[in-house]
């Protein structure tokens, strides 16, 4: 028996260059319609990172006040480097102009010497994950680089300190945890862009701004311009929730200006409480 070969290839089956360019059609309208869902999805599981975070930092303000006689932590009024505050203690060095790991870890040692370094478990505590996740590169790196204190989103409430430095001798609040309102805020994340006195300590007065960076990819360019992004706050109670710049720069709560301008408020209100003043304010 004689067996013939033949020259001829076989035909193989294949896709044409137009179904081909079909199916990477295809691919790039179902990764158009997922990549927006999923970063959305990953900005809520950060989201929620971030308000624990605050949680644990009023639990230990809390247990802070259990142990001084009802007093939360001394906020800082630009005086970081000369007293202990509730995430700094004295001799703070200055970060700004930096952003290298050095000063990131010799920050971590002042914080483990402050006035709630032995309540928290740990520094990680005290960052946004999102501010973490985008401080590597552009204009948040930038920001990051300015800021003087480098280990914290946050910033503490001057309400609790009458928006000014309390006598040497008293290393903690000006006022009682009992007698100041319990809906009060306490903490929240501030704004990395702003234009002055950025992370120059750890308190603020609540005109100076907020952050955006949740619920936005947009950055802003100063602490005054709206992108639609929203912040992270906790109050005196243990609460943390989320608010945007329209709720939050309201005569209820910091008023209808933006620091540097004046603030026009109603208060006594969740934002401005001091006991020293009728209104809560300066």
């Amino acid at each position: 028996m004689v067996f013939r070969y033949s020259s001829r290839p076989r035909s193989t089956a294949g896709f044409t260059l137009i179904e081909l360019l079909v199916v990477i059609a295809i691919i790039a309208i179902l990764a158009g319609m997922l990549l927006p869902a999923l970063g959305k999805a990953k900005d809520r599981a950060l989201l929620a990172n971030d308000l624990n975070n605050l949680r644990q930092v009023v639990l230990g303000a809390h247990m802070f006040a259990t142990d001084n006689n009802d007093f939360v932590p001394y906020a800082s009024w630009g005086d970081c480097a000369d007293r202990d505050a509730w995430c700094t203690a004295k001799g703070m060095p200055n970060g700004e102009g930096r952003a290298d790991q050095t000063i990131w870890t010799n920050q971590v040692a002042y914080f483990k010497r402050s006035q709630l370094g032995k309540y928290l478990v740990t520094e990680r505590v005290l960052t946004c994950p999102k501010d973490m996740s985008e401080r590597g590169n552009g204009r948040a790196a930038a920001d990051y680089k300015r800021r003087n204190i480098k280990i914290t989103s946050y910033l503490w409430n001057g309400s609790t300190i009458a928006f000014g430095s309390v006598a040497s001798e008293t290393p903690t609040s000006r006022f009682k945890l009992g007698d100041m309102r319990p809906t009060g805020m306490l903490v929240w994340e501030a704004p990395a862009e702003q234009e002055s006195y950025l992370f120059n300590d750890v308190g603020s007065s609540p005109n100076e701004g907020i952050s955006q960076r949740h619920a936005n990819n947009k950055k802003a360019k100063l602490q005054t311009e709206n992108v639609g992004g929203i912040a992270t706050f906790a109050d005196l109670s243990g609460r943390a929730f989320a608010l945007n710049m329209n709720k939050w720069f309201t005569r209820q709560y910091a008023g209808t200006t933006v620091w540097p301008n004046v603030p026009s408020f109603d208060g006594p209100n969740d934002a401005w409480y001091s006991l020293a003043t009728p209104t809560g304010g300066f």
